[in-house]
């Protein structure tokens, strides 16, 4: 039998995935967002970095989002940790049921990555193109921080239930200066 990571240390690495989805989708959304028109003269000047540099930040975002939804077996994702947590009893009832809802609330959100990073980016289709992908997705710049949110909050109940310190504070931890 496979023996998988301890426990805590795949939440913490699920932790990580949380955060650096945010920071790819916070990176991407300044060059597409409203933000757009206050650097575009130097988005110009730079034009080969920068076009590269927004397709970066989107195709690392949506792999890492996704990556958070995955359900295959030796994976390390926020509904695997969930179900695994559950069914040793290691997460209250009543934080089973909160993580439940948002995995609920989520799951619209993660298929729509999933038909981003399965037919364009982690695997590219030879049926569909790039336009009609995103079609078919049919997913927001809301939806996808939505995405992110909801994935920080059920993040924060596994690192809570297990006793690990949550996202919220580890977002806003600066490395110590050396």
């Amino acid at each position: 039998m496979v023996q998988l990571l301890p426990l805590d240390e795949r939440l913490e690495r699920a932790a990580q995935l949380v955060i650096r989805s945010r920071i790819f989708f916070d990176i991407w959304f300044y060059y597409q967002g409203p933000t757009r028109s206050k650097i575009i003269d130097t988005m110009n000047e730079f034009s080969d970095f920068f076009r590269f540099d927004d397709h970066a930040h989107f195709v690392a975002f949506i792999i890492q989002a996704a990556a958070l939804f995955d359900k295959h077996k030796g994976t390390i994702s926020l509904p695997r940790l969930a179900s695994e947590m559950k069914s040793g009893r290691l997460i209250a009832a009543a934080d089973a049921a909160a993580v439940d809802a948002l995995l609920a609330g989520a799951a619209p959100l993660a298929r729509k990555v999933t038909i981003l990073r399965s037919n364009l980016f982690a695997h590219r289709s030879a049926l569909i193109s790039y336009a009609n992908a995103f079609r078919m997705a049919a997913v927001t710049p809301d939806q996808l921080r939505d995405l992110t949110e909801l994935a920080l909050r059920i993040a924060n109940r596994l690192l809570l239930a297990r006793g690990l310190r949550d996202l919220c504070r580890l977002l806003l931890e600066r490395a110590p200066a050396v």
